[in-house]
């Protein structure tokens, strides 16, 4: 029976751990995008739905990364921005979608990210407590 290298008592890769992740990330979006897309027809023209997408953002999310340890510009240095969003940036965009501005925005994703383009895995950051 074959069983992963790690059950074996192998070698750990975490450059394969990275790529599973980010790979993870991508089908998520995808999922999402598609969601986005086959709901938004579905409510239309009733009503219209947009999904956003927001990156490291200054919120209680951040609470995880510990700044004494250096994290925050190690997360800031993976954002092509070279900065955490602000929480007034994030909230610019839902006014905005939720103004008649946006009227003819449907089943997409507004993604409010600082251009990010992968996951921050490589901080070693563990979103599970």
């Amino acid at each position: 029976m074959w069983r992963p290298p790690l059950a074996r008592g192998g070698r750990h890769h975490p450059h394969r751990k990275a790529l599973r992740a980010a790979a993870g990330l991508r089908h998520g979006q995808s999922r999402l995008a598609h969601y986005a897309r086959l709901t938004a027809a579905d409510l239309a023209p009733r009503s219209r739905l947009i999904a956003i997408a927001v990156g490291a953002a200054a919120t209680s999310a951040l609470d995880i990364v510990p700044p004494a340890k250096g994290l925050h510009g190690q997360l800031e240095q993976t954002i092509p921005l070279r900065r955490i969003g602000d929480l007034g940036e994030v909230a610019a965009a839902v006014v905005f979608l939720a103004s008649p501005t946006s009227g003819y925005s449907a089943g997409k994703i507004l993604e409010v990210d600082g251009a990010i383009d992968r996951a921050n895995l490589e901080l070693g950051i563990s979103t599970f407590g």
